[in-house]
């Protein structure tokens, strides 16, 4: 320790009185040093803790109620199809965010699907005080449902001008309505700077969880611009794999009053302890946060909720049955199986060797489906100049996501204006103009040869025993069937005579149009978050995800307010090694945002249960425990 001093490396922050870390013990249980003591850790404790519950009254529920009711008119709530009471009245929930985001200037919600967060970002700028302009960001696939829960609740509360909207009050706020994608175009590297907004609400905030994305780019370097812009954060599920996940929201939200640390550093100290994975560190300092025998991230959910400036809810939005069942859809075939195998070992079914796990791991999945992808080249390519293509394209890539690794900037934080500037950078004669320009090392020899090679993605079908189950199960029942490949979900729809919804606004549109009368098939990637489908009770998941967080949206589509069915039921196909590790994953990681959000998962919470005996034993058999877990069993698995 002495000569670590003499060389000047920084010592960790002493710990407080009465604080005596078994390290060395702790260490060789785990294998990872326990969290310890910082000076976020010691705001974070002092912190002063708030009662939600008591916090305000039913008067003052029905105070901002009054403030915010439109006068009464004609509204065309019993034409709808179907028909939806009319909603004069807020949910707790809904007031408690109102009426605490106007207190502290900002809000972290926590609040789980179905709890009414659409009205919720609505009436925002109607009680932010001195709101002149704000921004409301949403998923692109919930486009077409905005613009009917607009009119829905506009016809019985004073909304915010929406801008470019069809009437303008004076004197109220202005709405501008973005999407997600929108902020990752190009066009839109500025786009925040040029709206000025000084109130940014994000519904389904978990989209800018990644720093390093160039939509959280910008976002973040707005704020840093304007720190006085006022935060909103909603979201059913802020972390799905980590605290990092959400930590830096949370920060522009609420500032020294975050309930998280606010130092990176400390940040990632702290996953270490109750991010979800094999090897987790012992809690150490962060048992200040529990109650004696509670688990750290359950101490940790609690100090949060606590904390000023945070509205959460802690259960179901629908109070009925979810039944999972796993479903083996007969015997895979043995030369399916084979390649299965072959992929998991490292080679695609057409001799192509992987460079990484994660491309072995992609392709078994697809083959569980019964294909796989591989590279084309119609306008038939040397092979020499095929490999060179791929090793120019890798090294302009690295150069590229290197560069972005460093400080973004306006016109230059995005792979496609990187590209844009290389090209200004290498012009001639000489550009002039007022954007920037990157000197790039591997432009010229990739730009070289870019057009020379045109691959295009191929999808080569193995086996149709899967297609052929999934369109059974179309025919004798109706319900959604969930699938993650595009290729997959068009051939099921076909085979079964139902249609495929996947990508896109039109598809966005017209899936909230069916009546629930016949089975349809339905991309997860375009149609698993948002939408209210509530007007199906069954479900088939025919390509099950591994994120916890994903699955809480899926099933939260029919599992959700408006359901008139008894129960909600969801079969999961299970019938390889690679769908029922994913299975179990999402459960794992369910866990842990049940844990540390207090939203009860409802892939945990559902009843699960095994199929009937006569369905085909399985070739991969889940084992019994994973159908049976309680809860305690689920917490000791977390370790």
């Amino acid at each position: 320790m002495k000569l670590l001093q003499r060389l000047g490396v920084p010592q960790p922050p002493s710990l407080p009185p009465g604080d005596v870390p078994q390290v060395a013990e702790n260490y060789s249980r785990t294998g990872r040093s326990p969290v310890g003591w910082s000076s976020d850790l010691a705001r974070i404790l002092a912190l002063p803790r708030r009662d939600l519950a008591t916090s305000y009254t039913a008067a003052d529920v029905e105070a901002l109620e009054a403030q915010l009711r439109a006068p009464a008119g004609p509204c065309g709530c019993a034409a709808m199809s179907p028909a939806r009471p009319c909603p004069t009245r807020l949910r707790r929930v809904q007031a408690l965010a109102l009426l605490e985001a106007s207190r502290v200037g900002g809000l972290l919600g926590p609040i789980g699907t179905g709890h009414g967060k659409e009205l919720t970002t609505f009436l925002m700028p109607m009680v932010m005080p001195a709101c002149r302009v704000a921004c409301l960001f949403i998923p692109a696939n919930l486009l077409p449902q905005f613009t009917a829960e607009w009119d829905y609740y506009g016809a019985h509360w004073r909304l915010p001008n929406l801008a470019g909207g069809r009437w303008f009050r004076p004197g109220m706020p202005v709405l501008h309505v973005i999407t997600y994608n929108k902020l990752s175009s190009q066009e839109a590297t500025d786009l925040l700077e040029r709206i000025r907004p000084d109130l940014v609400i994000l519904n389904e905030a978990h989209n800018l969880k990644d720093p390093k994305a160039s939509r959280t780019g910008r976002f973040l370097r707005y704020f840093e611009k304007r720190p006085e812009t006022r935060l909103v954060a909603l979201s059913g599920t802020f972390a799905s794999k980590s605290i990092k996940d959400y930590a830096h929201l949370s920060r522009l939200a609420l500032r020294e009053g975050s309930p998280l640390p606010l130092a990176h550093h400390v940040v990632e100290e702290w996953g270490t302890a109750l991010d979800p994975g094999k090897v987790i560190a012992p809690p150490g300092a962060l048992e200040r946060l529990c109650e004696p025998e509670e688990h750290v991230r359950e101490g940790f959910r609690r100090r949060r909720n606590d904390t000023r400036g945070v509205v959460a809810t802690d259960e179901s939005a629908l109070d009925k049955p979810l039944i999972i069942r796993p479903r083996y859809p007969g015997p895979v075939p043995a030369e399916l199986q084979a390649l299965i195998e072959l992929a998991h070992g490292g080679e695609r079914p057409d001799g192509e060797q992987f460079q990484e796990q994660l491309q072995a791991m992609a392709c078994a999945r697809q083959l569980s489906a019964g294909f796989y992808h591989r590279w084309r080249y119609p306008r038939g390519e040397p092979p020499e100049l095929i490999e060179e293509w791929f090793a120019k394209r890798k090294a302009w890539n690295k150069e590229v996501w290197e560069e972005l690794k460093g400080e973004r900037r306006e016109h230059l934080d995005s792979p496609g204006l990187l590209t844009k500037a290389a090209i200004r950078a290498h012009m001639s004669p000489t550009y002039e103009g007022d954007k920037p320009v990157w000197r790039a090392d591997t432009w010229t020899d990739w730009a070289g040869i870019h057009d020379e090679v045109q691959p295009e993605p191929q999808a080569v079908w193995v086996s149709d025993f899967l297609v052929q189950d999934a369109a059974e199960w179309a025919r004798t029942q109706v319900g959604i069937i969930w699938v993650e490949f595009p290729e997959l979900g068009e051939r099921i729809a076909r085979a079964a005579g139902v249609p495929f919804y996947g990508g896109g606004r039109v598809a966005s549109e017209a899936i909230l149009q069916e009546s629930g009368k016949r089975s349809i098939v339905a991309s997860i990637k375009a149609h698993a978050t948002g939408k209210n489908l509530q007007q199906f009770c069954r479900n088939l998941v025919v390509t099950p995800p591994s994120d916890g967080a994903l699955w809480e949206q899926l099933l939260a589509r029919t599992h959700r307010p408006g359901q008139q069915a008894a129960c909600v039921e969801v079969e999961v196909c299970l019938h390889t090694e690679a769908y029922a590790a994913a299975f179990v994953t999402s459960r794992e990681r369910a866990l842990f945002i049940q844990q540390t959000d207090g939203q009860p998962q409802k892939i945990l919470t559902g009843s699960l249960q095994h199929t009937s005996s006569e369905q085909t034993s399985p070739l991969v058999q889940l084992p019994e425990s994973n159908f049976t877990w309680s809860h305690h069993q689920l917490c000791a698995s977390s370790h």
